[in-house]
């Protein structure tokens, strides 16, 4: 089985979002979207509270069946400290399975300026402990235009 980065880019989430509740996240939650539209195709993000940015992906398997596949999605990121608790993060780590005939999705959103940490951040898909698909991102500092 292979994994095909389909789309990685700013986004936005399209419907519902829900927040599942995972204590082991930065947040204490996940975000959920029924939908995610791709809207400019970078890996550069010039980070600001709201922003949403991810990948889309396409499972590629020898047959015609669907199949329900179960991995993982991990997001690699510089260390951030939640303020209200002082707990450190640099990954998340979340379970899922998807149809193999169906695309899905992993995203991001900066909630909170302390979750604004520049660097490198890697969405992984991880299948069977093997990461089958990766997508860096970089997280800068607008510069200033200085006149």
């Amino acid at each position: 089985m292979n994994i095909e980065i389909v789309d990685y880019s700013i986004c936005q989430a399209i419907g519902n979002t829900t927040k599942d509740v995972v204590s082991d996240s930065a947040t204490g939650y996940f975000l959920h979207s029924d939908d995610m539209a791709f809207i400019e195709r970078t890996d550069i993000i010039y980070p600001k509270a709201g922003l949403s940015f991810g990948i889309s992906y396409r499972f590629e398997t020898d047959t015609e069946v669907s199949d329900l596949v179960e991995f993982e999605c991990r997001i690699k990121h510089p260390k951030m400290i939640n303020p209200t608790n002082n707990e450190a993060f640099t990954e998340i780590l979340e379970t899922k399975d998807e149809w193999s005939d169906e695309l899905g999705f992993d995203f991001y959103t900066l909630e909170f300026d302390w979750e604004i940490q520049f660097g490198e951040w890697i969405f992984e898909i991880i299948h069977d402990g093997k990461v089958l698909a990766s997508q860096s991102f970089y997280l800068k500092e607008l510069e200033n235009s200085k006149g």
